[in-house]
């Protein structure tokens, strides 16, 4: 009699897998962070000549309303803490949601704007007022209202989420903050455009900041040179030359660090586009704010226009390249843009456009894009040399692991010889 046939063991199922919890948002956080970093310094600006009055740094809380005061003042007051209120919302997403985040939110606001407005009572040029703490807690706890109900869709299963997800490395938020903050760096007029950059030319060119102090202790007839070293209007050819170069270096060098914070399958180009356009009308909508009267667009010279084409039309061949070249390649345009910003003559007519923007509307506001400006491509070559160490040591991994698995298969092989 045969054997019976062997019944077929029962399919097995496979595991269920559990749907995803909430998260929290790495980008926000960082955002959160860098938003109050920026809000201090545009409340506290100049930060310099603290004095002790003898007033209360509480005395605002029951000074009467402001003499001058204006819409546009209270507007700005509003729409500033904003953002704030809704970076903190999203901040605290999933541990607090709904009702309870904008109400930290508020009390978030509240404490911020509360405490800048008490530090002002030290500073001669700053003044504080409880109109702005109201208008700025107003701000907070409208951004908060807004976002608050689509913070689980945004952050777990939003649009932005999967864009995030698909277009950005894992570890990019640092990069995405830099590229977000980049159009408004170009706010504040530069010697060339997107001349980004000149921080130690600030600091050679006033006599009493400490880098000119160390460096006048050691070469005195520092100040004359730089007399000596000027641009005269004969030069203009030339200087829309340079121009070309400088704004080339910039936007081939911002061009390059965003694709390095980009995955293979993200649309690069259509990126870099709305990038550099969302630049220039930010930069001319500030303008126009600013002085109305004057055209929006007359800081685009010819030799801007050509060095943002020729950059373009060299994006589009760069980005091409492999990630570790064009972040080389982005770490030197950064760099050449920060060496010909602070080694380059001086351009008079730029001067005369900076200063009336110091005394144009948004003067606290003005400084903080001059200083976004004199920071931005610092920030982001410390990104690329990150990213460039973390690769080198990715591929030392990679190498070691091949290394290990040649030495099992040849164990493997000697094993079944014998």
């Amino acid at each position: 009699m045969p054997p019976p046939a062997p019944q077929p063991e029962p399919a097995r199922q496979a595991p269920a897998v559990a749907a995803p919890g909430p998260r929290h948002s790495p980008l926000a956080r960082v955002g959160l962070l860098c938003l109050t970093l920026l809000m201090v310094y545009a409340s506290l600006f100049p930060i310099a000549g603290w004095t002790d009055n003898g007033i209360s740094p509480w005395a605002f809380f029951t000074a009467p309303k402001p003499r001058y005061i204006t819409d546009f003042d209270l507007l700005t007051n509003v729409l500033g803490y904003c953002p704030f209120g809704a970076l903190v919302v999203l901040s605290l997403h999933p541990r607090v949601a709904g009702p309870r985040a904008a109400l930290l939110a508020l009390v978030a606001g509240v404490l911020l704007s509360g405490t800048l407005e008490a530090l002002q009572t030290w500073l001669p040029n700053r003044i504080p007022s409880n109109i702005d703490l109201m208008t700025n807690a107003l701000g907070a706890l409208l951004g908060a209202v807004l976002i608050a109900p689509f913070s689980a869709a945004m952050i777990d299963r939003g649009m932005l989420r999967q864009l995030r997800i698909s277009w950005f490395e894992a570890h990019a938020s640092f990069a995405i903050i830099l590229l977000l903050l980049w159009p408004f760096a170009q706010i504040f007029p530069q010697e060339h455009l997107f001349g980004m950059g000149g921080l130690v030319r600030q600091w050679l060119t006033d006599p009493e900041s400490w880098p000119m102090q160390l460096l006048q202790g050691v070469y005195p007839d520092l100040l004359r040179l730089q007399e000596d070293i000027g641009l005269r209007p004969s030069d203009m050819q030339s200087q829309q030359l340079l121009e070309s170069l400088v704004t080339a270096c910039s936007w081939i060098g911002t061009g390059l660090f965003a694709s390095v914070a980009m995955r293979r399958q993200a649309p690069v180009l259509r990126i870099l586009g709305t990038l550099l356009l969302a630049a220039l009308l930010i930069k001319a909508l500030a303008a126009k704010l600013q002085f109305p009267a004057d055209n929006a667009f007359n800081w685009l010279s010819e030799g801007g226009q050509f060095a943002l084409l020729t950059g373009t039309l060299a994006l589009v061949v760069l980005t091409r390249l492999p990630r570790w070249m064009r972040g080389l390649i982005a770490m030197t345009a950064l760099l050449t843009l920060v060496v010909l910003t602070n080694v380059l003559p001086p351009n008079p007519y730029a001067w005369v456009s900076e200063e009336s923007w110091r005394l144009g509307r948004f003067v606290h506001f003005n400084g903080l894009a001059q200083w976004l400006g004199w920071l931005w491509p610092f920030l982001a070559f410390c990104y690329l040399a990150w990213r460039t160490e973390q690769f080198a040591l990715e591929r030392r991994r990679q190498r070691r692991a091949r290394r290990r698995a040649r030495l099992e298969s040849g164990r493997q092989d000697t094993t079944q010889t014998h």
